[in-house]
């Protein structure tokens, strides 16, 4: 009689995970949760081992911190810790020098240049300019293809975020190295975190992502740009792109 999933495959990975470190077993499931496919097969439950945390990011956590992933994750927008309360020195040193040859970040065009490339409190998530590119090369700019890369819906890149409707106007800002102010991990307190965000620095689909200090003549507070509009005064250098389906 063969054996039922349970006590052919689950069981064995639920002793694996037994043996694993907490944080790790915990950013395994914040993966999991927070990612945009959600599988309803038995193929999901090969996912419990915890290979969709980034190796470095497994042993980045410190082991004399109260913290752990999900207590991070639970404490909500504006009173997570800083990441330097639960993740090692090294690991965040390692993270943000992936950002030496600089970063890049996707913006809708209409918002660009209503409220400038900075959020409201001026700090802006951005990727390595070399990971962006790949995801481009890979997708051949196809906007759901994108949008899935990013862990986000496909509708993300339609008007009104609808699938019946086109695809808004996008564009691409580079920053150099020496843009970068202030280059750090994301705590999850920023303007720009949504339910998505993950402790550690990287999007639900493995992606690293930092934030940076936008200047605030680069920020439209209050709405918009009204006569401060001077993109001139930005920082980041643009470059045209037009995802299709």
């Amino acid at each position: 009689m063969s054996k039922g999933i349970g006590e052919a495959v689950i069981r064995p990975l639920k002793n694996a995970l037994d043996d694993m470190p907490v944080h790790v077993r915990q950013l395994s499931e914040l993966f999991r949760k927070h990612g945009q496919k959600q599988r309803g097969n038995t193929n999901d439950v090969t996912d419990l081992d915890g290979t969709n945390v980034p190796d470095a990011l497994r042993d980045g956590w410190k082991k004399d911190t109260d913290w752990t992933p999900n207590d991070v994750d639970q404490a909500g927008w504006g009173d997570r810790p800083d990441p330097s309360d639960y993740l090692d020195a090294d690991y965040i040193d390692q993270h943000l020098a992936r950002f030496d040859d600089g970063a890049s970040r996707i913006y809708f065009s209409d918002a660009l240049h209503t409220y400038g490339p900075g959020q409201r409190d001026h700090a802006t998530f951005v990727f390595p300019t070399s990971e962006l590119q790949k995801i481009l090369d890979d997708t051949g700019g196809n906007a759901h293809d994108v949008a899935d890369a990013l862990g986000i819906d496909a509708k993300y890149f339609h008007v009104d975020n609808d699938l019946n409707l086109p695809l808004k106007d996008v564009e691409i800002r580079h920053f150099a190295p020496e843009e970068l102010t202030d280059l750090r991990m994301p705590s999850g307190n920023e303007a720009g975190a949504n339910e998505n965000w993950i402790p550690g620095g990287h999007l639900p689909t493995g992606i690293p992502e930092a934030v940076f200090t936008v200047p605030e003549t680069a920020t439209g507070l209050g709405g918009n740009l009204d006569g401060d509009y001077n993109p001139g005064m930005w920082p980041g250098t643009a470059q045209s792109v037009e995802l299709h389906l």
